[in-house]
């Protein structure tokens, strides 16, 4: 694993290691949060609509789709047709979830919801998450992303496509996005506690951050290695 990626991915290995436990860790002090009363209200604060890791998480998806379609489309990397594509849809649907996140830029400069969008909007805004029969139901896009994410390190073992596979060391980031939209979707059946509902709902803006952590360290994880690849190219 350290050869892949000090070769590989040209990181040492303290960064692998950081990578891959950085989910475990932020996951271990948001949760920290709701086991002492003292510190719950803080926790939920963190989470509300408009709050820093909403905030920040609008600002990751927002870099890392603009890094994505900059790099795709002034850097001359190795790709073939259907890669280049890949990554120039995947850039653009960051873009739209970043801008879902403030509501397209409702959160900022206040406008009005149309009359007509805000009847079939469960929460009355611009956004497209939020429509009827979509609201709700968010866990089955995170639980999407959390299992593509697995698929996507697989993809590695296939020389084919080898060039748009996930990094093993995201591993982390995709296991705990699914499992916690797994925990999200059983919750919606079989309620436990209103406290604990509450909180699994409202903990899923953290899980759309390490949504947002993971996406930009695939893109800047893989450019790094096609650039690699392309200056041994022109050397060789």
């Amino acid at each position: 694993m350290e050869n892949l990626f000090t070769n590989h991915y040209i990181i040492s290995k303290k960064i692998t290691l950081i990578i891959f436990i950085t989910p475990f860790i932020l996951t271990l002090i948001m949760g920290s949060f709701f086991i002492f009363r003292s510190t719950e209200n803080f926790g939920f604060w963190l989470l509300e609509e408009n709050s820093p890791i909403e905030l920040l998480t609008f600002i990751i998806f927002l870099i890392s789709g603009v890094f994505g379609i900059y790099t795709i489309r002034n850097i001359n990397l190795p790709l073939e047709k259907y890669a280049k594509l890949f990554y120039i849809v995947f850039s653009l649907f960051l873009i739209l979830i970043a801008m879902e996140e403030i509501s397209w830029g409702q959160w900022f400069f206040h406008f009005e919801t149309p009359r007509e969008w805000s009847k079939i909007n469960g929460q009355q805004e611009t956004t497209l998450h939020n429509l009827n029969g979509m609201q709700g139901h968010s866990e089955f896009l995170r639980m999407f992303y959390g299992a593509g994410g697995v698929f996507g390190v697989l993809l590695g073992f296939f020389n084919k496509f080898k060039k748009i596979s996930a990094p093993p060391v995201l591993i982390s980031w995709f296991l705990i996005i699914f499992c916690h939209a797994v925990v999200d979707y059983i919750q919606d059946r079989v309620s436990i506690s209103v406290r604990y509902d509450f909180a699994i709902v409202k903990t899923s803006e953290f899980i759309e951050l390490l949504i947002a952590g993971s996406s930009f360290l695939y893109l800047w994880l893989n450019f790094r290695t096609l650039l690699k690849h392309d200056k041994n190219i022109i050397k060789s």
